[in-house]
């Protein structure tokens, strides 16, 4: 489902997520093409395209068919196909129609749910599995940078930002045309993509705050920032909270984003208290403190009883 990984430090809050990629089988992209070009214009002009249907072919191979390679070398070749992929489709549309390639036919396993999957002859179902993996590859690189220096927490900022983007632009624009006709396996939904969004940008945020505190910030810089962090984390919550994510992802999924929100509800509400200890105003510090703790000891709690809904559980006014 996921991969988590840490920093040289063994703190819960330095524990965060990746996410594995799509799996497909291999399809010939090349023939139907060709067979197509011939039909419909002329042998001349797929003799013209015979690079670029052989440069098609060899993408779709080395980034989603072939053997792991390096995560930057895997981004590099999913952006390339996903480029060609959209090249293709302005000429060549891959669909049912009779009047398109209809010979392709794309599979694609669900990532979290590895034995349900989606059989479409629709070319939005190949862009959208690849640009998933492509948000997926981003969060592994974001999870192999060192985030005890600062270029890399500078570098897993970069990373994850890019991969909360290529989720943002799946929801946009190729869930809903994916899952046209035969539905699209749940991980492609709008609901999957834009949690995965919400939980990248937390990520992102988080290294923000570690900078911040590394920094030596004022208590109010790295409240705000924490804050944010802690948004982030309950918005991708409430979507795992609710049909259909809470049917697809394991409890330990859910049960990691509930205590990163509420680790961080709490440190906002501890630097929010050190602001304001600075300031004499004792009785708002004490009110800020409770709230914290009390979503603390609730966070303590699911260790114990298993992940619940997130409602009510941040009750503090956003600041």
């Amino acid at each position: 489902m996921s991969s988590s990984a840490t920093t040289p430090s063994t703190s819960t809050a330095n524990i965060m997520l990746a996410v594995f990629e799509k799996k497909t089988v291999a399809v010939d992209l090349y023939r139907p093409i060709r067979n197509y070009i011939c039909f419909n214009y002329s042998e001349r002009e797929a003799q013209s395209l015979e690079d670029d249907l052989q440069t098609l072919r060899s993408l779709r191979s080395s980034s989603v068919e072939s053997s792991p390679t390096s995560p930057p070398s895997r981004r590099d070749s999913l952006v390339s196909y996903f480029k060609a992929l959209s090249l293709v489709e302005t000429r060549f549309p891959i669909s049912p129609d009779k009047d398109h390639v209809n010979a392709v036919t794309f599979t694609w396993y669900d990532a979290f749910k590895p034995k349900a999957k989606s059989v479409q002859q629709n070319i939005h179902l190949e862009k959208a599995a690849v640009l998933f993996n492509l948000g997926a590859v981003y969060s592994q690189i974001g999870l192999s940078h060192d985030r005890s220096s600062v270029e890399g927490r500078r570098d897993a900022v970069q990373a994850f930002i890019s991969a909360a983007g290529a989720y943002a632009y799946l929801r946009d624009n190729e869930s809903v045309k994916a899952s046209i006709g035969d539905k699209a396996t749940v991980d492609l939904s709008v609901e999957c993509a834009g949690m995965l969004e919400r939980l990248m940008l937390a990520q992102a945020q988080e290294c923000v705050f570690e900078t911040t505190i590394a920094k030596g910030s004022t208590p109010g810089v790295c409240a705000k920032i924490s804050r944010q962090v802690g948004l982030f984390y309950e918005e991708a919550l409430a979507s795992l909270s609710v049909t259909p994510l809470n049917q697809l992802f394991d409890k330990g999924w859910i049960a990691h984003v509930q205590l990163k929100a509420a680790l961080f509800y709490g440190e906002a509400c501890y630097r929010f208290g050190l602001e304001l200890h600075e300031k004499e105003e004792i009785a708002e510090e004490i009110a800020r403190l409770r709230s914290g703790i009390a979503a603390l000891a609730e966070a303590k709690k699911i260790l114990k009883r298993g992940p619940r809904s997130a409602s009510g559980c941040y009750k503090q006014a956003r600041s």
